[in-house]
């Protein structure tokens, strides 16, 4: 393992953590969850109880204005609710996270199963940019005609949804859940998952009834955490286990054979002229390092994870913030869209990603040393 001491990577993740929390939080937007899930880290990996603290606030404000819900209530932070009530045993939590399920289920289903929520899809729609970005960052992508998608199955979504019914399933014991789980993630793997590459589109279109053909690297690596962290919960004895443990170590190779000399992946993993985008990175320390502590991938993929820690560190500046990270990425068809969209954001999917990877990857060392005592 990289030379890293403890209290290094703990002000790390302190600094990660406060960069973070002043984020205008829409409750709910995309990308929220893995935030708050990098926040509950942040408290694992530093012993401060003030990020896991501000988590609860937020999930609570959430509990009380649940029944007026907001456009993108279906990218809320499930998983991360259900692990604050582990902590806190606060039954008002476990009521939302049921809650919560219960409003995913009534969703209506597409082709193959797959669950819509994004009924009105905008393509080329630019991300939110602070009112410092450059105008230069601005215009190119504005150039280009929003139009209206309709209705799409989005790769985020397997993130959001299969881990959080999955485990909602342990918590509860309630077999429906785990169907939900199933449901929601083998409905994406239909649609999304390019069995040519073994990677993951970035959306399905139900108008064309064809996949956008762009392999978007963060989107990948919501793929990859959703296919995981659902994994995780199941019965070792579920008849899905085996086909999802398929998938997910099919695309960890074909990830793992697109790493750049850097450590770090395109932003469009199979295409050199994207720009390195490092959110990934953070992503495949996550996944990665979680999958060999549990046993899902060999220890072939250590290197691979060596690279993309080291590129990962290089990127966190004095202010605990990953630099490089891409704005809110909206679909497209082009892959240029996803070529110009403007970086170094600081947001959800790129601190939390970092936390979560820390986390992990100290989790693995530890295994790893318990293993050779």
């Amino acid at each position: 393992m990289a030379n890293r001491s403890s209290d290094e990577l703990k002000r790390i993740a302190h600094l990660a953590a406060t960069q973070m929390m002043p984020h205008r939080w829409k409750l709910w937007f995309w990308g929220d969850s893995i935030g708050l899930e990098g926040l509950l880290d942040a408290s694992e990996i530093t012993g401060d109880d003030r990020y896991s603290g501000y988590v609860y606030g937020l999930l609570k404000a959430w509990a009380a204005k649940q029944e007026h819900r907001s456009k993108f209530d279906y990218t809320a932070a499930g998983a991360a609710t259900l692990r604050m009530y582990q902590q806190t045993k606060d039954d008002q939590l476990l009521e939302t996270a049921v809650n919560h399920a219960e409003y995913l289920a009534a969703f209506r289903q597409t082709e193959g199963n797959a669950y819509l929520r994004y009924e009105d899809a905008q393509i080329e729609l630019p991300p939110e940019l602070p009112s410092e970005q450059s105008a230069s960052s601005r215009s190119t992508e504005q150039a280009v005609p929003i139009t209206s998608g309709g209705p799409c199955v989005f790769v985020d979504t397997m993130h959001f949804d299969g881990p959080f019914f999955a485990k909602l399933y342990r918590v509860t014991g309630e077999d429906r859940f785990r169907k939900l789980a199933l449901d929601n993630l083998l409905g994406s793997i239909t649609l999304l998952f390019d069995e040519r590459t073994s990677l993951f589109h970035h959306y399905w279109s139900e108008r064309s009834r064809q996949p956008n053909g762009v392999l978007w690297g963060r989107g990948n690596g919501w793929a990859m955490l959703g296919l995981l962290q659902t994994l995780v919960h199941l019965p070792e004895s579920d008849p899905a286990r085996p086909f999802l443990l398929q998938v997910f170590q099919e695309q960890a190779a074909a990830v793992a054979s697109l790493q750049d000399a850097s450590g770090d992946w395109h932003t469009v993993l199979d295409d050199s002229e994207s720009y390195l985008e490092t959110s990934i990175a953070a992503f495949v320390v996550d996944g990665f390092s979680m999958a060999i502590r549990i046993g899902l991938l060999s220890e072939e993929y250590l290197p691979v994870i060596e690279r993309a820690w080291k590129a990962m560190l290089g990127h966190v500046d004095s202010s605990g913030k990953l630099t490089g990270v891409s704005y809110e990425t909206f679909p497209s068809p082009r892959r240029e869209h996803y070529r110009q969209m403007p970086r170094d954001a600081v947001v959800p999917w790129g601190q939390g990603p970092l936390l979560t990877a820390i986390h992990s990857y100290q989790s693995l060392h530890e295994s790893t040393k318990e293993l050779t005592r």
